[in-house]
């Protein structure tokens, strides 16, 4: 037998240490694209038990339907399952007293998922938030939380929000797929496979359709995490720029020739104690609505002397300027937006805002034609602010 030279010795080791190492980033990226499979048809349903917005733990068995039984994965966030929430209820009445069964369950992990993924809604995808939708939305139906272990979404293969799975008596699989054709769209359907399905089966009929594809968003895995991470990191790594701007450029800003979907100005201090405590807010929706082409344009009162400290203040706030609005910077010619006042406030006031009384902070959203979505003198109620945009995301969507 031949005898290993040190240095061959060294190969052999470092081959071994970049095959396992190769090994370990497959797993990663596997675990990172993982692709549910929806169930066969003629599967039994899986059998679960989950807690409801109720806090009450429900099982398969509790809300299995004489005749049939419907399960719906769907979400808070996604404009997809947003859109379905009425066509969902309407299923839920018509149904429910012929003998089916119904349950919506939500399986996103909020570590799988992106800040500005919310840029639809008002809400997260927490169970908290769970339990405020069903009661904004008067869901007649059960709302199960399976964002914790994703265990149910993977035994039923839920593919995206939302996802319909139709079982018979028997909680055999009889169709999957869409609710109906109605994607991002508020109003009725031309087409509806999952009504369809529940009347033929009522009928003792075999349904025409048994599966179609479920458009909407993906479940948001927890395997994300990670990338969700990275995500963030980048954000929070955009440079920040703070430059000196009057009332005429102010002026052009609220005019909004650049078209920017929305415009979010605050006029704020380092010195303004409810300035300081809503700007963590402020940064959030800023993210939260990027991809909204929302731009965030803090303009600070601050002496111009100060307009290190102010810099530094918006470093640690993470709101430098998004990707997706440096090309309207660049329609605007303006290499930032965040800016320190230099000027006479009377001035500034007849250029913002005219209803602005002086006092700070003063926030206001207006719309790519300069029309005042929302004004606000004092710290926001970021609810209230996130509602004014999302009713215009809905409204131009609905356009």
């Amino acid at each position: 037998m031949n005898k290993l030279t040190g240095e061959h010795r060294n190969s052999i080791t470092m081959k071994t240490f970049l095959f396992a190492t190769c090994a370990l980033a497959s797993t990663a990226v596997m675990a990172l694209a993982y692709t549910p499979i929806p169930l066969e048809q003629g599967a039994l349903a899986p059998d679960f038990k989950l807690v409801n917005v109720d806090d009450k733990t429900l099982s398969l068995a509790d809300i299995r339907g004489e005749k049939a039984t419907a399960i719906i994965f769907t979400t808070n966030h996604c404009p997809d399952a947003i859109a379905a929430v009425d066509r969902m209820k309407e299923l839920v009445a018509k149904f429910k007293p012929q003998g089916v069964g119904f349950v919506a369950i939500n399986s996103n992990s909020p570590k799988g998922l992106r800040l500005n993924e919310l840029r639809f809604t008002i809400y997260s995808d927490s169970f908290e938030d769970m339990k405020l939708v069903s009661k904004e939305s008067k869901l007649n139906l059960p709302y199960l939380y399976d964002g914790e272990t994703q265990e149910v979404a993977k035994a039923y293969g839920a593919v995206a929000t939302p996802h319909i799975f139709i079982f018979d008596a028997d909680l055999k699989l009889k169709y999957n797929g869409r609710i109906d054709d109605g994607r991002r769209s508020l109003g009725p359907t031309e087409k509806n496979e999952a009504r369809d399905a529940l009347t033929a089966m009522l009928a003792g009929e075999e349904p025409a359709v048994i599966k179609t594809r479920p458009i909407g968003c993906t479940t948001k895995w927890l395997e994300k995490a990670g990338a969700v991470a990275a995500s963030d990191e980048r954000w929070n790594k955009q440079p920040v720029i703070v430059e000196t701007i009057n009332a005429e450029a102010v002026a052009k800003l609220v005019a909004n020739e650049a078209g920017s979907t929305f415009r979010l100005l605050n006029i704020w201090s380092t010195s303004c104690g409810p300035c300081v405590a809503e700007f963590p807010d402020l940064a959030s929706i800023y993210k939260q609505y990027s991809m909204q082409n929302l731009e965030f344009i803090p303009i600070s009162l601050d002496p111009p002397k100060d307009i290190a400290k102010v810099t530094e203040f918006l470093k640690e706030q993470h709101v430098g300027t998004a990707d997706r609005v440096k090309a309207l910077l660049k329609k605007d010619g303006r290499t930032t937006n965040n800016y320190l006042f230099d000027g006479d406030t009377e001035d500034l006031a007849k250029a913002l805002d005219p209803e602005w009384n002086g006092a700070m902070p003063h926030t206001l959203l207006i719309d790519e034609k300069g029309k005042v979505l929302f004004r606000h003198t004092g710290q926001i109620e970021p609810l209230a602010l996130k509602k004014a945009i999302v009713a215009e995301v809905w409204r131009k969507n609905e356009e």
